[in-house]
Parts: C-alpha cells; sequence; structure tokens
C-alpha cells in the first residue's frame, strides 16, 4: 500500500523478481514443457507476479510453454481456485504457481491430490504439501525492521541523514538485491523457513539450485532485468 505522508514509509515489494525466480525453478523442473499460473484477481498487482514468474520459466527453459494466467476473480474461493489449477493440469502444465490468496489454497491441493509441481507465494507454503517445491517470499520480516531501525536512529540521533541510517518517509520500492522479495528455497533462506514451520525440506536438484542462484546473481548484478506490470 502507497500512502503519500512525509510521516509515512510505504513499503513496495518487487513481486517480479521473487516470481521470475519461482518460474525458474518451474522452467527447470517441467517434464511436459508447459507451467501455468492461477491468480486472485486480473489486476496489475497479480500481473506482475505472472510477468515475472514467465519470464524466469523462459529464461531458464526456452522450450518452455506458459499457458495464458486464470483468474480466480477473488481472494477468498479456494474451490474455483482448486477448479481452474486442475484446469491447466488438464492443459498439460504439470508446474503451478498460485498468487491467488486464499484462493490459491484450493489451487495447491489441487496439486497435491494430482501429484504435479506446485509454488506457493508470499511466505513459504512448502511445508503444505510434498509437491510444493518452492514459493516467492516476501520478507516484510527484514523491510518493516529496517524501516523501525531507522525510526530508532532518527529520534536517538535526528540530524542523522537518510544515507547514515536515519529515517526517510516517502516510497521504498525494493526486492531481489535487498533481499525483501526472494524465493523460499534460496540457500539463504531455506533455512528460515525450515525453523519458522518446523519442516524439512526435499533438496532441489543440483542443476536447479545452481540456475535458481545464477538468476538470483544475475538480478543483483543488474544482468537480468525482470519485467514487470508497472512498466
Amino acid at each position: 500500500m502507497a500512502v503519500d505522508q512525509p510521516n509515512v514509509a510505504s513499503l513496495l515489494f518487487k513481486a517480479n523478481e521473487g516470481s521470475f525466480l519461482t518460474g525458474v525453478i518451474g522452467g527447470m523442473m517441467t517434464q511436459t514443457a508447459k507451467v501455468g499460473f492461477v491468480g486472485g484477481m486480473d489486476i496489475p498487482l497479480i500481473q506482475d507476479f505472472f510477468i515475472g514468474y514467465r519470464a524466469g520459466a523462459k529464461w531458464a527453459n526456452a522450450s518452455v510453454t506458459v499457458l495464458d494466467p486464470v483468474f480466480v476473480g477473488g481472494w477468498a474461493d479456494p474451490t474455483k481456485g482448486k477448479e481452474l489449477a486442475i484446469s491447466l493440469i488438464g492443459l498439460g502444465a504439470d508446474a503451478i504457481f498460485a498468487a491467488a490468496g486464499k484462493s490459491g489454497l484450493g489451487a495447491l491441493e489441487a496439486i497435491h491430490e494430482n501429484e504435479k509441481i506446485g509454488f506457493g507465494v508470499d511466505s513459504c507454503q512448502d511445508y503444505l504439501y510434498p509437491e510444493i517445491k518452492a514459493s516467492m517470499t516476501k520478507r516484510v520480516d527484514i523491510a518493516v525492521f529496517e524501516m523501525v531501525k531507522a525510526a530508532v536512529i532518527s529520534k536517538v540521533l535526528p540530524k542523522l541523514d537518510v544515507e547514515s541510517g536515519g529515517f526517510e518517509g516517502g516510497y521504498h520500492n525494493k526486492g531481489v538485491a535487498e533481499k525483501w522479495t526472494g524465493c523460499s528455497r534460496l540457500p539463504e533462506e531455506e533455512g528460515v523457513w525450515e525453523a519458522t514451520y518446523n519442516f524439512t525440506e526435499t533438496p532441489l536438484p543440483s542443476n536447479v539450485l545452481s540456475k535458481l542462484t545464477e538468476a538470483r546473481d544475475k538480478i543483483i548484478s543488474g544482468n537480468i532485468t525482470v519485467p514487470s506490470a508497472y512498466t
């Protein structure tokens, strides 16, 4: 959410970049060369997830077909989310990314029941089913901590400028380079989620993990510019 007030820090997350990493895993792990996407609503916010996911899948596997996205039309309809995932499976998709709030839980259930590959969103959802191989993550914990720290610094040292760690209102839109968005299967994240949800990930194939970390590094270095619904 963006609030245009000078004393408010609006924390925005580059969902397209984290979704790119998820797409890399999908492109590498699909056996049918078809991947799909279930979104909550057909709005720029969710299109940003899809566009990043599609770009990541194609970057990792040029021969993959990314099926047209399907949208539930709401955030709290897991029954329809499940139906849409089943329809994608019927079209040959064996790897599906769900970015649809509670509706996405129905899609993940369909993936589990049909023994396909699934991807969660926002927080790690890998613990739900063994078929959920990764999740696009928004590290709200890191972003909020940074803002709290900056606010405390400014309170104690009010003359300190922003470059030295002081608080700045306005828009803060960050992604993979700043660790505000990412993927649950990145080496620096995996242990955090395992401890949080008390489960153990099944190791990714070495070539998939290598491609994932390569994509992360190239986004950080600027060698990969992830497309967005907002540009």
